[in-house]
């Protein structure tokens, strides 16, 4: 998440600077603004998982699809359709021992399958997490939550982007002994950034008769963010 709003930052300098270019220094004030809004998450993706070491890459690909099958299996009864169900990630890699002068030898292959379950009812989150485990699904992921439709959240965000840049540039212009003439540019660069990303990787090796896993929506960002030139004389 720190990467993420860093790169934003970044990008919002660059914005700055690239229009501040268009007009003479004397003559502008770029001035950035954010704005955030924390809504209830509707959707969710659910992450699963299995890993299986054998010792070819034949092996370990048949009994992965096994396992998988069942995953699948019993996550569409829950009546989750199969569309809902995506394949994110299969990988096989040979598992390699390294040794003290010695060549690495190679000790059997990994074969890792993942899939990406949308899911409608939040509700069936913690269903699914346990079903899926209880079906052999030994690498759980993570859960991610969205909006469906987050317009009327961004409008807000970016409302409250525009209010807060135009605060930054009244009082560097007031700081300065300038007069805001007017708007030059506004260059809007607004993303919606999920927060509360559930990390389950801990979850690797949970029984079947575990207890059910107690999953929190909580609330999400909306942000929206933006550079306005101001003319000034």
């Amino acid at each position: 998440m720190k990467k993420i709003i860093l790169s934003v930052v970044l990008s919002l300098l660059v914005a700055c600077a690239a229009s501040a270019a268009l007009l003479k220094e004397d003559e502008a004030i770029c001035a950035t603004g954010s704005g955030v809004v924390q809504v209830e998450p509707d959707t969710a993706s659910v992450r699963l998982g299995v890993e299986v070491v054998k010792k070819t890459a034949q092996e370990a690909q048949a009994d992965n699809a096994l396992v998988m099958k069942k995953i699948i299996s019993s996550i569409t009864s829950l009546n989750i359709a199969k569309e809902k169900i995506q394949t994110s990630g299969f990988y096989i890699y040979p598992e390699v021992k390294y040794e003290q002068n010695m060549p690495p030898k190679t000790v059997g292959y990994r074969c890792s399958n993942q899939v990406a379950i949308s899911v409608d009812d939040l509700t069936k989150v913690s269903r699914i997490i346990d079903a899926g485990v209880a079906a052999g699904a030994n690498s759980v992921q993570g859960i991610q939550f969205f909006r469906k439709d987050d317009t009327e959240s961004k409008k807000l965000a970016l409302d409250k982007a525009v209010k807060e840049a135009a605060v930054k540039a009244q009082a560097i212009a007031n700081a300065a002994g300038l007069k805001i003439k007017g708007v030059k540019s506004i260059i809007e660069s607004g993303a919606s950034f999920p927060i509360g990303l559930t990390d389950f990787n801990g979850a690797r090796g949970m029984s079947a008769g575990a207890a059910d896993t107690p999953v929190s929506p909580g609330l999400i960002e909306v942000r929206g963010n933006v550079t306005i030139i101001y003319k000034v004389e």
